[in-house]
């Protein structure tokens, strides 16, 4: 009898557990304007418009934040490892394209990891900068450090039905010394063009190396969990 008491209490810890875990909500798959993309209890807090598969019609992405603060666990370092649970507004990106013939959005691409939360910036507050789309490319910005700040962007491309990372940037610099590395990744061509010096004196104290990238294959939102989380080679992070 204490056994099956005992198994009981542990399925409504569980349960009770299962009912308070977070669950992302599912973005709506179509709409005939963008008003009807809101969610409830979310709000867009970025938006980008412009065509992204080159059809010739201006597509839509945008960024949603929940109105509600949780315990959430993020991944730093790699996909799979040195896990840090924070507690802020969870966001998502949501990527839609326009049907030429009925003027409807469609979804293309969900995704609930990739954009950095208002937290993880640190002393510069919220990191999310910027989110554009130009040249059939979406664009992505992060900014964040104290004395020490970084800067990262990321450009996708949607080729063979999916979302590809084609090019980054990372920045790294000291804002009181203007000392500096700057990373620029190209991963069609995987070429890495790494720039070491000075912020304020680009021109006479800066060294430019290029060289080879070396990666199995080209990761989109699904293999790239998110910023920070890919050691594109050893103690370099992207």
């Amino acid at each position: 009898m204490r056994f099956l008491l005992f198994l009981i209490s542990i399925f409504f810890i569980q349960t009770s557990f299962a009912q308070n875990a977070f669950i992302f909500p599912k973005v709506k798959q179509r709409a005939s304007s963008v008003e009807q993309l809101n969610l409830a209890k979310w709000k867009i807090i970025k938006t980008a418009n412009g065509d992204l598969n080159n059809d010739g019609i201006a597509d839509f992405a945008l960024i949603f934040e929940s109105d509600k603060m949780i315990d959430e666990t993020r991944t730093y370092g790699d996909n799979n490892s040195e896990i840090i649970k924070e507690t802020q507004k969870p966001r998502i990106l949501a990527i839609y394209f326009k049907d030429k013939s009925t003027g409807n959005y469609q979804l293309s691409a969900q995704n609930n990891d990739f954009i950095l939360r208002s937290e993880e910036g640190g002393k510069l507050g919220d990191p999310l900068q910027q989110i554009e789309i130009k040249d059939q490319q979406l664009f992505l910005r992060f900014r964040g450090g104290s004395e020490w700040r970084w800067e990262l962007g990321y450009t996708f491309k949607f080729q063979n039905k999916d979302w590809f990372l084609t090019n980054a940037i990372n920045i790294y610099f000291n804002q009181n010394t203007g000392d500096m590395t700057e990373r620029i990744y190209d991963f069609n061509t995987r070429e890495l063009f790494t720039t070491v010096g000075n912020l304020h004196r680009r021109d006479i104290a800066n060294r430019k190396t290029s060289e080879v990238l070396y990666f199995s294959q080209l990761r989109t939102f699904k293999t790239f969990k998110k910023p920070w989380a890919w050691e594109i080679m050893p103690n370099v992070y992207l």
